[in-house]
């Protein structure tokens, strides 16, 4: 027998041997599955076809007690900021020290009411902590502080400095004075949680399905009701507006009362409530109903893709906001310059745009873009293990404020007491008198 070889193959008796039959391939757990399963090749799947049985296995690990204490953290932050400002109108060498650190930790405290406001609206989504319980909270806390304000610092505060001087009806116009030219905006906003209660609010008005009166097509009456958060922001954003460039004077009881949050932060929550109005819009469409939708919420895949959600937007709004910020410098430089003005008077008119914008709250939103990459690790789902935290970090944040303004006082204190002289006879003297 001679073999030889044709083609790279070998042969017997000059007869190319016959190839054997492949075996037939068997398909893969993977690819019966993506077979199965409807919308998997040619076009995207619907949202209406994921359900809780092909969920997916990421989740983020950072859950929202995380977000709360940072929020609380970022309040501390604030109080330190206005201490510093405080203690520089007592003392110009502090500021000429911490100006520089109190610029960064304001832009750091700005992020309080966003950590806030997730971890609010994810106790909503994951359904552990209802509307009710959280506007009975933030709308109770806002109250509280606004009373607090009026009563502590009208009668007490006030008061008292009314009967150590003469001129008794100066004192409420010097202080409001004071007040604007520490913040350099002509009003002092501090009540946190009026912007989380317009914030739950909204998300209400445009999530919420009430069991009586509005059903049916009247929750579109509801729905309406949106507005009016949106018309208390517009109202405070024209008086800050107003104050910042001088033309009006906002009273003390005023200040606890104005929003905090800058306009386009509050304008991206409202664009996350309809965001999720309109996923359960999507999700329900296609047959399916409201308690699908619900179960659909439990699931990591729409919590990762809310996420997602989240942090393109707030690169967006950031971007939105700077561009505003800037818009508004150039148009009041342009405003208040002549075409041929010196290189100073122009820069001049630039900053005093910006410093206007700043006040009525244009480009604080810039730092929504340093939250942003934080949300692809978040998940509304994520249950902490302990739950305790959730109470404990209002109370420690509260807390560490009331320690820093004590610290301040007496701080304050030193310095307007340096270099002076009290007299303990007559101090005795007055304090025998009082007892």
């Amino acid at each position: 027998m001679v073999k030889k070889k044709q083609g790279g193959r070998k042969a017997v008796d000059g007869k190319r041997p016959v190839r054997a039959p492949e075996a037939e391939k068997v398909p893969s757990a993977e690819a019966a599955e993506a077979a199965a399963e409807p919308g998997r090749k040619g076009k995207r799947r619907k949202l209406s076809e994921y359900t809780p049985e092909n969920d997916m296995k990421y989740r983020g690990p950072l859950n929202y007690q995380g977000f709360q204490l940072l929020g609380w953290a970022c309040m501390v932050l604030s109080v330190v900021v206005l201490v510093i400002r405080l203690g520089g109108k007592l003392d110009p060498s502090v500021t000429e020290s911490y100006d520089g650190l109190a610029v960064i930790l304001a832009l750091v405290s700005d992020l309080s009411l966003p950590f806030l406001l997730i971890a609010n609206f994810s106790r909503i989504l994951n359904n552990s902590e209802g509307y009710r319980k959280q506007l009975l909270r933030n709308g109770g806390a806002a109250l509280a502080i606004f009373l607090v304000t009026i009563g502590m610092g009208s009668r007490y505060f006030v008061g008292t400095l009314q009967q150590v001087v003469v001129q008794k009806d100066e004192i409420v116009p010097m202080l409001a004075s004071f007040f604007r030219s520490v913040n350099h905006e002509g009003f002092l906003a501090f009540n946190l949680f009026i912007d989380l209660f317009l914030c739950t609010l909204t998300m209400f008005f445009l999530n919420a399905r009430p069991k009586r009166v509005f059903t049916g097509k009247k929750v579109l009456i509801l729905r309406l009701f949106a507005l009016l958060p949106v018309a208390y922001e517009l109202a405070c954003l024209y008086m800050k507006i107003q104050s910042a460039r001088g033309r009006i004077e906002l009273p003390l009881w005023c200040f606890p009362l104005l929003t905090v949050k800058p306009p386009m932060t509050f304008a991206f929550f409202v664009f996350i409530a309809l965001l999720v109005s309109i996923r359960e819009y999507r999700y329900c469409r296609h047959g399916r109903t409201h308690e699908e939708y619900l179960d659909f919420m439990k699931t990591n895949r729409n919590s990762f893709h809310l996420s997602v959600h989240f942090c393109i937007s707030m690169i967006v709004f950031a971007l939105i906001d700077a561009v505003l910020f800037f818009s508004l410098s150039l148009v009041h430089a342009a405003s208040v310059t002549a075409y041929d003005a010196a290189a100073e008077a122009i820069m001049e008119a630039m900053n005093e745009g910006a410093r206007i914008a700043l006040a009525v709250g244009i480009g604080g939103s810039i730092m929504l873009a340093a939250v942003a990459p934080l949300m692809l690790l978040y998940s509304y789902n994520a249950q902490p293990k302990r739950k305790i935290i959730s109470t404990l970090a209002p109370a420690v944040g509260i807390s560490l404020m009331v320690l820093v303004v004590l610290e301040a006082v007496r701080m304050g204190a030193g310095m307007y007491m340096r270099g002076r002289e009290i007299d303990l006879n007559l101090l005795r003297q007055s304090i025998a008198d009082l007892l």
